[in-house]
Protein backbone atom coordinates (compact mmCIF):
# COMPACT_ATOMS: atom_id res chain seq x y z
CA UNK A 1 0.00 0.00 0.00
CA UNK A 2 2.72 2.43 0.80
CA UNK A 3 4.15 2.16 -2.51
CA UNK A 4 0.87 3.74 -3.98
CA UNK A 5 1.28 6.80 -1.74
CA UNK A 6 2.78 10.23 -2.71
CA UNK A 7 6.09 11.34 -1.05
CA UNK A 8 3.64 13.62 0.15
CA UNK A 9 1.30 11.41 1.59
CA UNK A 10 4.10 9.27 3.31
CA UNK A 11 5.43 12.90 5.13
CA UNK A 12 1.92 13.38 6.22
CA UNK A 13 1.86 9.82 7.99
CA UNK A 14 4.98 10.89 9.68
CA UNK A 15 3.81 14.11 10.64
CA UNK A 16 0.55 12.64 12.72
CA UNK A 17 3.07 10.70 14.46
CA UNK A 18 4.93 13.78 15.52
CA UNK A 19 5.55 13.43 19.71
CA UNK A 20 4.40 17.35 20.12
CA UNK A 21 5.38 17.70 24.01
CA UNK A 22 8.64 15.71 22.76
CA UNK A 23 9.34 17.16 19.81
CA UNK A 24 8.50 20.93 21.14
CA UNK A 25 12.39 22.16 21.60
CA UNK A 26 13.69 20.42 18.59
CA UNK A 27 14.38 22.31 15.03
CA UNK A 28 15.72 20.71 11.88
CA UNK A 29 15.29 21.39 8.44
CA UNK A 30 15.94 18.21 6.01
CA UNK A 31 15.71 17.85 2.19
CA UNK A 32 14.55 14.87 0.31
CA UNK A 33 15.96 14.57 -2.86
CA UNK A 34 13.87 12.23 -5.06
CA UNK A 35 13.30 12.03 -8.56
CA UNK A 36 13.37 16.06 -9.79
CA UNK A 37 12.06 17.51 -6.36
CA UNK A 38 13.06 18.42 -3.35
CA UNK A 39 11.11 17.79 -0.40
CA UNK A 40 11.66 20.27 2.34
CA UNK A 41 10.95 18.91 5.62
CA UNK A 42 10.60 21.20 8.78
CA UNK A 43 10.31 20.57 12.52
CA UNK A 44 9.54 23.11 14.78
CA UNK A 45 7.70 24.13 17.86
CA UNK A 46 6.59 20.47 17.84
CA UNK A 47 4.68 20.24 14.34
CA UNK A 48 6.46 18.59 11.09
CA UNK A 49 5.59 20.78 7.79
CA UNK A 50 6.66 20.26 4.43
CA UNK A 51 6.96 21.98 1.14
CA UNK A 52 8.44 21.26 -2.22
CA UNK A 53 10.60 23.11 -5.05
CA UNK A 54 13.60 22.82 -7.57
CA UNK A 55 16.30 23.27 -5.26
CA UNK A 56 17.77 22.56 -2.00
CA UNK A 57 16.30 24.61 0.73
CA UNK A 58 18.92 27.02 2.21
CA UNK A 59 19.72 26.44 5.60
CA UNK A 60 18.80 22.20 5.07
CA UNK A 61 20.81 20.77 7.85
CA UNK A 62 20.89 17.24 5.80
CA UNK A 63 20.01 16.69 1.75
CA UNK A 64 19.47 13.07 1.20
CA UNK A 65 19.36 11.85 -2.14
CA UNK A 66 17.53 8.88 -3.16
CA UNK A 67 14.82 6.76 -4.95
CA UNK A 68 11.36 6.33 -3.45
CA UNK A 69 11.55 3.10 -2.66
CA UNK A 70 14.98 4.11 -0.41
CA UNK A 71 12.36 6.14 1.22
CA UNK A 72 10.28 3.67 1.83
CA UNK A 73 13.23 1.23 3.33
CA UNK A 74 14.13 4.34 5.60
CA UNK A 75 10.75 5.00 6.98
CA UNK A 76 10.21 1.05 7.45
CA UNK A 77 13.58 1.05 9.99
CA UNK A 78 15.74 -1.00 7.18
CA UNK A 79 18.68 1.77 7.10
CA UNK A 80 20.40 4.23 4.24
CA UNK A 81 21.78 1.48 2.27
CA UNK A 82 22.63 3.32 -1.35
CA UNK A 83 21.26 6.79 -0.10
CA UNK A 84 23.57 9.65 -0.37
CA UNK A 85 23.90 12.29 2.50
CA UNK A 86 24.89 15.54 2.38
CA UNK A 87 24.99 17.06 5.80
CA UNK A 88 24.76 15.75 9.37
CA UNK A 89 22.91 12.48 9.19
CA UNK A 90 22.28 12.76 12.78
CA UNK A 91 19.34 15.21 11.71
CA UNK A 92 17.14 12.00 10.13
CA UNK A 93 18.15 9.96 14.28
CA UNK A 94 16.71 13.27 15.92
CA UNK A 95 13.75 13.46 13.19
CA UNK A 96 13.14 9.36 14.01
CA UNK A 97 13.13 9.93 17.79
CA UNK A 98 9.90 11.96 18.14
CA UNK A 99 8.09 9.82 16.63
CA UNK A 100 5.57 8.10 18.49
CA UNK A 101 5.54 4.39 16.90
CA UNK A 102 2.31 3.56 15.37
CA UNK A 103 -0.52 0.52 17.00
CA UNK A 104 -1.07 -2.23 14.54
CA UNK A 105 -4.33 -3.32 16.62
CA UNK A 106 -5.61 0.46 16.93
CA UNK A 107 -9.72 0.42 16.82
CA UNK A 108 -10.61 1.77 13.68
CA UNK A 109 -13.86 0.94 14.78
CA UNK A 110 -15.60 0.33 18.11
CA UNK A 111 -18.93 -0.75 19.15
Amino acid sequence: MQQALTVGQLIDGLAVRVNGPKAWDTELLIDWHIGADHWHLRLANGLLTWTTGPRRATGAGLTMTMTKAQLLRVLAGRGTDGITMDGDPALLTRLLSVLDKPAPAFPIVTP
